[in-house]
Formats: structure tokens, sequence, C-alpha cells
């Protein structure tokens, strides 16, 4: 099967969590079936254009490697790709429908469009054009039009008939041609509506399966009328549920944190992200989590997208991420690491670029295990590449552990100074702890008692990596420099 889709989102405000499912729904459908994936930018709304938003769009995209086959980026043979570079066109196709009388001129001023929708909102009616200019003669259209009356073009819905079409999701849908609306589909400045451009494009990007979420199935039936106005196959349909924070919040601007970008500032990777928005909505039919992008084409089916709402939340986000730190490569790990930096952190990135690649790639080995986002780095590491303040006697006394007075500090640092001064550098973690463990059974005491202390003379805080993995990071010089360091103020 021959499969084209597409993203059509307005320049009005950034990439957010439920477009990127859609992206990634559009994606994966046309991959599937070895097709064409595109994006265009839907600009006839002059008025709420966003500066920089499109250029956000297109780097989003392309940062969550979902990189259309055509789009403003990558010009091909679909192209213009902004609605607003293809008013000529629009214009060809809605003379093409007054003149089939499928669409017919409106010179109803705002003011009259007003209080008709206040009526009909103060007696509790749908708020519907009351389709007084539908019936205008040519005569009286044509006077207005000499006379060069404000005006726009509506579609004319059919009277008395049921609009119905497929859903790849929500199966058939039947719609009373009696509730949809004549809608306005060009506007008094020339540009067409949504709904125009949308059904045109379209037709002409050759688009087979329209795939997007939930709040356009209203539309739907419009645009199921204008194709066969125009005399078009209609392409398939598949709406796909809302997304809901844990409190069954719709997901929104007001609600929570929605735009993707914030999520890859915070440190998210790209696998987690798609592998996450992936399954909102989407029963892969296993109980299998984690899927590579191939795994996710080979696997996708709209057939298996759910009718109901999907919930969003960002511990399960966070459980993704943490399986994708833990279980990527170092070394695949620290060029992430350094490419987030180069964007998000560019001080810090400077900061560890004075240490070497491997004492940096130590440092991540440890830690990836522990971190849950890139964002948790520099909190993470301020102990290793910065001498610190010296901590307080209290935190190395730990009754837990047995350790009660200070004298057993002073021999526990001893004890760890003698091993890190009279031995090279550590091959592995292993190697340190056979020795610790050697030290510690002939002194009689318990691990606890030797590896608290240490722990917290290497690092100053309470809370960090454990004290053998910390003497394998810093080396056996810079672990005697601080233990002493500890020791002597003691």
């Amino acid at each position: 099967m021959t499969v084209t889709t597409r993203f059509a989102p307005s320049p009005t405000w950034y990439v957010h969590i439920w477009s990127l499912r859609t992206v990634l729904y559009n994606y994966l459908f046309a991959k599937k079936n070895n097709w064409k994936f595109l994006v265009r930018i839907e600009d006839t709304d002059r008025t709420r254009l966003v500066e920089g938003s499109v250029e956000n769009m297109l780097w989003v995209l392309a940062s969550v490697w979902l990189i259309p086959d055509e789009w403003p980026n990558n010009p091909w043979e679909l192209g213009p790709y902004y609605q607003s570079e293809r008013l000529d066109i629009y214009k060809k196709y809605i003379q093409d429908l007054i003149n089939k009388d499928k669409a017919y001129y409106c010179f109803c001023s705002p003011e009259r469009l007003t209080k008709l929708r206040e009526e009909q909102q103060a007696l509790k009616l749908p708020t519907k054009y009351d389709r007084k200019c539908r019936f205008l003669t040519k005569e009286e259209i044509q006077a207005k039009l000499d006379a060069w009356e404000p005006h726009t073009v509506r579609l004319k819905v059919p009277e008395n008939t049921i609009i119905e079409f497929e859903d790849l999701v929500k199966w058939k849908i039947k719609v009373p041609s009696k509730d949809i609306d004549d809608q306005v589909l060009l506007k008094t400045d020339g540009f067409p509506t949504y709904h125009l451009a949308n059904v045109v494009d379209d037709h002409l990007m050759w688009i087979t399966h329209v795939i997007r979420w939930d709040e356009w199935t209203p539309s739907t039936p419009k645009h199921v009328i204008m194709y066969d106005a125009f005399g078009w196959e209609q392409p398939v349909f598949a709406h796909i549920p809302l997304l809901l924070w844990t409190d069954k919040k719709k997901l929104s601007k007001r609600t929570g944190d929605v735009a993707v970008e914030n999520y890859l500032e915070a440190g998210y990777l790209t696998e987690a992200l798609i592998n996450y928005i992936a399954l909102l909505g989407w029963n892969p039919k296993t109980t299998e989590e984690f899927f590579s992008m191939d795994e996710l084409i080979e696997r996708f089916d709209l057939k298996q997208v759910h009718k109901a709402w999907a919930v969003f939340d960002i511990e399960r986000l966070k459980f993704f991420n943490a399986h994708y730190l833990k279980t990527t490569d170092t070394e695949q790990l620290y060029k992430k690491l350094t490419t987030y930096l180069t964007k998000y952190n560019p001080e810090l990135l400077e900061k560890i670029q004075k240490f070497s690649d491997d004492f940096n790639k130590k440092i991540l080995n440890e830690l990836k295990t522990k971190i849950k986002k890139f964002d948790e780095y520099e909190e993470q590491t301020t102990y290793l590449y910065w001498d610190a303040k010296i901590p307080e006697k209290d935190l190395l006394i730990n009754e837990k552990m047995k350790i009660k007075d200070i004298d057993t500090v002073k021999k526990a640092l001893e004890m760890a100074i003698d091993i890190t001064s009279n031995n090279p550098d550590f091959d592995s973690i292993d190697e340190i702890k056979n020795i610790f463990i050697e030290k510690i059974k002939e002194a009689e005491m318990k691990n606890g008692q030797v590896l608290w202390p240490t722990r917290v003379a290497l690092s100053w805080e309470q809370y960090s990596i454990w004290a053998l993995e910390l003497i394998y990071i810093l080396w056996n010089k810079k672990s005697t420099e601080r233990l002493s360091k500890v020791l002597n103020l003691l």
C-alpha cells in the first residue's frame, strides 16, 4: 500500500507533547508502509503567528529524529510548504466550489454575526450561521461584489443528508448535515481558513491517511463534504485520543509543562521520549516496554490505538529515561552528554573539558545508574570537579555504621590513606574492593566503619557515589590528598 502522511502545524506555538505524539504516529505509519511523511506549515491565520515558532518546530523534530521526507528544510516535489505561499492555489479551488454551487458569498458584517451568536447563546441554541446569504440571488450577489462589499465564502452544507466516514481509531462516524455549520472557507483578507486549505493541500500533496488528535473529529464531516464537492477521493482518517495529566486534567499550557523543548532541556534522551510517547494510547500487544525506533516502525498499527484518553505521567517518563541512561554504552552516552551541554549548559561543558575524557567517562559510567536525566549531572558532580567544603564532624559519625567517635573515623581514614598511597592506580573497582575487604578484615572492623568516613572524606557530601567508585574515579593521588586533608583537620 502506498502511504503518505503529514504533520500540518500552525506556527502559533511550540511543539507540545500531544503534537509530538501526532508527529510520531504519522511518521511510524508512513515508514511502516515504506513511503512518505511530510510537514507543511498552516500559517493562514496571520493574527496568531508566533515569531520563531516555525524554526523551533523544525529544530525539535530534527532533535527527536522525526525528520520528514519533505518539509521546508528539505523541499522536493510537493511544495510550497507554507500555506501563505499557496494563496493562488486556494483561490482557484474556491472559485471551483462557487461555480459548482457548493459554496457561496457571505456579506454579513462581524457585528451582525456577533449579535447572532449572542442571541443564540441566550436562547441556549447551537451557535451556527443562519444562512442569510445562502439564498441571495445572482443579481444581488453581483451588485454587492461590484460595490466591493467585504465578504467571505462559506461552504454550502447539503441539506437533509447523513455525512459519514470511516475512522481507523473510532470506526464509522455518522453526522446529520443539519448539525454542520456553513463554515467559512475564505476570509475577507483573501486567506483561506484551515478547512479549505487543509483539504486542498491534502489532496494536492497525495495524503492518503490523515492522523490527527481527537479534537479535529467534529471538523471532519465538513472536510468530507468538501471532498465530495470537489469530486475527490477522501483520505483515511484516524483521530487519536487526548492526553491527560495524572490528575485527569487535559494536557495544556495552563495545567503543566507541555513544550517538548523543555523536556530536551531537562536532559531527557530522545530514545526515552519517543519510546514513552509511542505507548501513550497505543498497545503493542506485548509485555515489552522498551522499543527502538526500528522496532516501533515494525510493530506500529493504527488499529491498536485506543479510543479513550491516555495519561502522561512524568514519573513514567523518568523511568524510561533512567533505563536508557543505564543501558546506553558509556562512550555513546558521553557524546550525548557533551551535545546536551553544548546547547543547554556550555559553562559546565567548558569546566569539565579541562579534565580528561577518560576522567569524565568514568564519572558518567558511575552516575548513569543514579541520575534520571542530564540536568542532574552538574549537581551530582560538583565534588568531583572542584574542591568543596570540609565536612562537619557530625557527618563523619554514623551510628548505623557503628561509627560512634572520631577515633574510629581516624582509624578508617588512616587505613584508606595507606591503601591509596602505597598502591598504583587500580585497574578496576573490584581490585580496590578486594584490597579494602582484606584490610578491613585484618583490622577487625566492619565494612561501613571504613567505607562511610572514606566516602564522606572524598566527597564532602552526605550523599554521593560510593567510596570505592570515588577512589577509582579520582585516582590514588587525588584520593590520598582529600583523605589526608580531612584527617589532618581532625
